[in-house]
């Protein structure tokens, strides 16, 4: 989910690597969390929540980012 913010910072994308975070903790359902669907159309959270990978890797571009 939040790879292609990786891939852009350590290209020293900065700015494009910041759009694509944004983009994807926008994606965040009320309690931070994010699930495994997310209807386009309805722009609603769909189906069960994750374990902790993609929201560890969430945390871990934050810090990069930061």
């Amino acid at each position: 989910m939040t790879s292609p913010a990786l891939a852009e910072h350590q290209q020293g994308n900065r700015a494009e690597a910041l759009r694509w975070f944004e983009r994807n903790r926008a994606a965040c359902g009320p309690p931070g969390l994010f699930t495994e669907e997310y209807d386009v159309s309805q722009r609603q959270l769909r189906g069960n929540l994750p374990q902790a990978f993609v929201h560890a890797l969430m945390l871990e571009t934050a810090t990069r980012l930061a």
